[in-house]
């Protein structure tokens, strides 16, 4: 068998693999939902979806460690925002970027709150084993942690739509400016 050519990349891909009005209808699972799921923002992007979907995924990655891209998908219908990129936006919290995130959030809950935990020697004593130590470190440290992973979502949901949305009106300006260019080109 000859090798296809690969023609459009990585964005042929993507929408070679976005289910259709069609898949969705005839799968049991997601027929009820069939409605919300055929909007258009959900599957295109544009200026609208685009930085809800990135806003999205960076929110939910950050407060939920685990199934955060069913959590982030789940959340992408009723927000409007792109599935694909709420999905892939919490790709960035994985399990080597989870011990650097909770340590800084610890760090920001503690200052937030004003309040360094120290574990009290005796009750730590008391504890046996070092996964119990740690765990009793971890109870004790629990409300610094709990406020620094939401002020970190809030921070990196909100650069992140700033962010994308600057990215994508320069994209759009980019290739209006050259369509310009192509049409001055072309009545010279």
């Amino acid at each position: 068998m000859a090798d296809e050519p690969k023609s459009g990349g990585f964005m042929s891909w993507v929408r070679g693999h976005i289910p259709t009005r069609e898949t969705i209808q005839h799968n049991r699972f997601l027929r009820p939902f069939a409605k919300q799921l055929s909007q258009p923002n959900l599957w295109h992007f544009n200026h609208r979806s685009v930085p809800r979907g990135v806003a999205l995924g960076l929110g939910v990655g950050v407060i939920i460690p685990v199934m955060h891209i069913v959590v982030a998908s789940v959340l992408a219908i009723p927000t409007r925002a792109n599935v694909l990129l709420a999905a892939a936006c919490t790709l960035l919290v994985n399990p080597l970027t989870i011990p650097p995130l909770y340590y800084a959030a610890y760090k920001v809950g503690a200052w937030e709150l004003h309040h360094e935990v120290v574990v009290d020697p005796n009750a730590a004593a008391q504890v046996s084993g070092e996964l119990s130590k740690l765990l009793f470190w971890v109870h004790e440290a629990s409300g610094p942690i709990a406020l620094g992973v939401l002020t970190i979502a809030l921070i990196a949901s909100t650069t992140g739509y700033i962010v994308s949305l600057l990215l994508w009106n320069f994209w759009v300006r980019s290739k209006w400016r050259a369509r310009r260019m192509e049409r001055r080109a072309a009545t010279k």
